[in-house]
């Protein structure tokens, strides 16, 4: 004796449960359609209307299309229409309510949101953790380089040396005072001596040397005139457009060097022209042309007034 394989009564028929109205097509026992829903607790098993259209309904197992169908209450089976469904539907089909489909459609997007949040989290741990790696050293050199100021410099490592022993210097006692990169210095390496740091002024001073002869002697003249232009000749032949001029400081120290201009003149007076820069911050700037003396003059002189040299 055999039993059905839904409610475990025995069979009589061998197509036919008597007891729960299972039915066998093909070979295989299939659950009845009256209460094919309520047996097995799965929204997606039972009869449904047929999508391929082919026939009034098809039967359902777990959300799969059998090849069992039915037309007029005459079940059947059609596996063509089966093995189209199979081809064509990319999820079991869930004809019952949308419940079921939007949770999985929420699943998603908070899945989506744990993502992008895990992400968010990730890149903000990053910039926290990288938020400051660069180094006072780094930030000067930046910070010299907007300022235009990189060039007085042959290579980065000479110009953070400068720049600390810059601030060495004043913690011993120098005074707070320097050129526009020691104020870029001072405000990276040693920031307590920001305020009152005084920005060293640089001037371009204009002169002339001239050289005087009264009393001009046509065999041994002390000037030489070629047309408007014009020379020292016999004792002052020194003094020319080769002659230089030197400008030091108190102690000695040489700040620049530059060389007298083409002579404009005549035979009694021939003058030279002169420029040169010099920067605040020393003692006396003593100007000196060839070996011809020199004078000392204060930087506010020598910037209001320049420097006027005459001789003979």
């Amino acid at each position: 004796m055999t039993f059905c394989v839904y409610c475990g009564a025995p069979l009589t028929d061998a197509g036919r449960c008597n007891s729960c109205g299972a039915v066998r097509v093909g070979g295989t026992w299939h659950e009845p359609a009256h209460n094919a829903v309520a047996v097995s607790g799965d929204p997606g098993t039972g009869w449904h209307p047929d999508p391929t259209g082919r026939h009034e309904g098809r039967y359902y197992v777990g959300g799969q299309p059998t090849d069992l169908i039915r037309d007029g209450g005459v079940e059947a089976l059609d596996a063509l229409g089966k093995q189209q469904l199979e081809q064509a539907v990319a999820e079991p089909y869930s004809p019952g309510p949308e419940g079921p489909k939007r949770r999985r459609v929420w699943f998603a997007v908070a899945a989506a949101a744990s993502v992008l949040a895990l992400v968010a989290g990730a890149v903000a741990a990053y910039a926290y953790l990288n938020r400051d790696q660069t180094t006072v050293d780094d930030r000067y050199l930046v910070a010299l380089q907007q300022a235009g100021l990189s060039g007085e410099y042959n290579s980065d490592a000479n110009a953070v040396a400068h720049g600390k022993q810059v601030c060495r210097a004043m913690e011993e006692g120098s005074p707070q005072q320097g050129m526009p990169a020691d104020e870029v210095a001072v405000q990276y390496f040693c920031p307590q001596f920001t305020e009152g740091f005084h920005v060293l002024e640089t001037a371009t001073i204009t002169g002339s040397f001239t050289l005087h002869d009264e009393k001009p002697n046509a065999y041994a003249p002390a000037i030489e005139v070629d047309g408007s232009s014009c020379t020292g000749a016999g004792g002052y032949s020194d003094v020319n457009p080769e002659t230089p001029v030197t400008v030091k400081n108190g102690k000695g120290e040489i700040l620049t060097t530059t060389y007298l201009e083409p002579g404009k003149g005549g035979r009694y007076m021939c003058t030279f022209s002169m420029t040169f820069e010099v920067t605040e911050g020393d003692d006396r700037y003593v100007v000196s042309v060839g070996r011809r003396g020199e004078l000392s003059f204060t930087f506010n002189e020598l910037k209001s007034n320049g420097v006027a040299l005459v001789l003979g």
